[in-house]
């Protein structure tokens, strides 16, 4: 309803409010925009700008609270409250940069960016605005011959000076960080001091992360134990920083998160290596797959289904709930806090299904695009210092890349480029009283908007209602994402078909109506990313 149709006490309260907000407005644009990016961190300028304390604040505008405005509807299937003043899992809010939109490049498709990038590939990419790329890409990173390296080396293929500076170019051209994998397995100290002397020394590319290794845990028979892999790692970083003393270590690159503890008796890789290599390691990295797709036990939970991509809790294997990342990340902290302080805690790897389907049937369908975002917001709220996709673009087969072996979008690239483009970098607690069926995520901007994200993860239209509390806002636009069913791989964003165009000159956000500021009716299979003006 209008303003103007509200009862009279309540449009005296209004007028109240609105007063008392908009005193406080230029205060509010100023401390509740988000923080400029790290500088370690290489990523693009934001596209929002915030004033400065010294310009000249934009006259005050109308205040709403989410306790002026009656809902639309009597009842709410869910009800989501965004408490703006306090983090996630703390007093303050947890901080992201463009490295949460990171991913990897398959190392094992040159002709995508070298000697030049295919223009497509290069559009989508530079679209999402990643703070990173990782390249070589997964275990195929420890088979490499560095053409330059001499002996002492083992390997499939021949890593060239060429294919190094194509990549370093594509970096570049869209403004992210590499992060390069020196392959321990195969290698040498030597061969991985002949690496950095070429990036570094000799091209002066700076590149300053390096992942040392990948997942060690890998019953591959190469790396015997956690204390073979934290002797390498010593090894290794001790040679690479002869020759560069200000290069980044990410390792260990574990398999799964169960093995950061021990879980249902496996083998605690992540305390042992850093008892004994913390000091080196800048950044804790492990890679996250909740399912398998070569799973043996046909009543497991990480078998890949819907269901089981959704679940909220696994008590036969952990690793397959949702939930998992309230376990992991927090174990994680007391570890770095312990063995490496200072340390960030990189999710080097991240999708849904690491066996032999590779993704296929899970990945590339809605109901992965929907898992992706939620899950990602899940862990942006504990603050980390990158995740990384897997996998930016592949062949086809799998399933879980975000273009498809022709460079179109997959619904989960749409998903992530929303996210990418829209949505803030703190975030703030946010509870939703239907977990299941609808997740959300809260953040600030930097041009101080907060901007909520709201997942339905089921096949009904789903009505929402926000409580902001107190916190005042202006007005409000969305952006929504919206597939065709759990299963379907058809997807639009604002009822238009996603192309090239889309994701490069984006869309423009949709108005809402003051008197649905804090009620949303959501499609089924949907994401819709509001925006709350300050």
């Amino acid at each position: 309803m209008e303003m103007k149709d509200l009862p009279l006490r309540r449009l005296l309260l209004a007028a109240v409010l609105v007063v008392s907000c908009s005193a406080d407005r230029a205060d509010q644009r100023v401390d509740d925009r988000a923080p400029p990016l790290p500088e370690q961190s290489a990523a693009p300028a934001p596209e929002h700008v915030p004033p400065t304390k010294d310009a000249e604040a934009p006259p005050p505008g109308p205040c709403f609270t989410s306790a002026m405005i009656e809902p639309k509807s009597s009842s709410s299937d869910v009800v989501v409250t965004i408490h703006p003043n306090e983090g996630p899992h703390g007093a303050s809010p947890a901080k992201v940069d463009r490295r949460l939109y990171g991913t990897s490049i398959a190392d094992w498709r040159p002709n995508d960016y070298a000697p030049n990038p295919n223009p497509t590939f290069l559009a989508y990419l530079k679209a999402l605005r990643p703070g990173v790329l990782r390249w070589p890409a997964g275990h195929r990173s420890q088979e490499y011959i560095w053409e330059r390296g001499g002996g002492d080396q083992h390997g499939d293929f021949t890593l060239t000076a060429a294919h190094i500076d194509a990549f370093i170019a594509l970096a570049k051209a869209v403004s992210a960080e590499p992060l390069f994998a020196i392959n321990v397995k195969r290698g040498s100290p030597g061969v991985a001091a002949s690496l950095v002397r070429y990036l570094n020394v000799e091209k002066g590319y700076g590149v300053r992360f390096f992942q040392i290794g990948n997942e060690p845990d890998l019953t591959d028979g190469i790396t015997q134990s956690p204390s073979v892999y934290a002797a390498d790692l010593v090894r290794f970083v001790d040679a690479m920083r002869a020759v560069d003393p200000n290069i980044r270590i990410i390792g260990p690159e574990l398999l799964t998160g169960a093995h950061v503890g021990g879980i249902h008796k496996t083998t605690d890789w992540m305390t042992p290596i850093l008892a004994e290599t913390g000091k080196r390691i800048n950044g804790i990295s492990w890679h996250y797959y909740p399912l398998d797709s070569g799973q043996p036990n046909p009543s497991s939970s990480a078998i890949v289904s819907v269901p089981h991509l959704f679940q909220e809790s696994a008590s036969d294997w952990p690793p397959a709930g949702m939930s998992f990342v309230n376990t992991i990340m927090p174990t994680l902290a007391t570890l770095r806090d312990t063995h490496a302080p200072g340390a960030e805690i990189w999710v080097t790897e991240f999708a849904e299904d690491p066996g032999p389907a590779a993704g296929t049937g899970i990945s590339d369908i809605v109901a992965g695009a929907l898992w992706s975002i939620d899950a990602l917001g899940r862990y942006a709220e504990h603050a980390p210092g990158a995740v990384l996709r897997w996998i930016f673009q592949t062949v086809e087969g799998h399933g879980y890349g975000l273009l498809d072996g022709q460079h179109r979008p997959r619904a989960s690239y749409a998903a992530l480029w929303l996210h990418a483009r829209h949505v803030g970098d703190r975030y703030v607690r946010t509870e939703t009283s239907a977990l299941t069926k609808v997740a959300a995520h809260a953040a600030f901007r930097e041009d101080g908007a907060l901007t909520l994200v709201l997942v339905n993860k089921t096949e009904e239209e789903a009505r929402v209602h926000v409580d902001l509390g107190g916190h005042c806002v202006s007005g409000a636009t969305s952006l929504t994402f919206e597939g065709d069913g759990l299963t379907s791989k058809s997807f639009r964003i604002e009822g238009k078909p996603f192309d090239e165009a889309t994701a490069t000159n984006g869309l423009p956000p949709t108005p809402i109506a003051t008197d649905a500021l804090f009620d949303t009716v959501l499609p089924k299979t949907s994401i819709r990313v509001i925006g709350f003006s300050p």
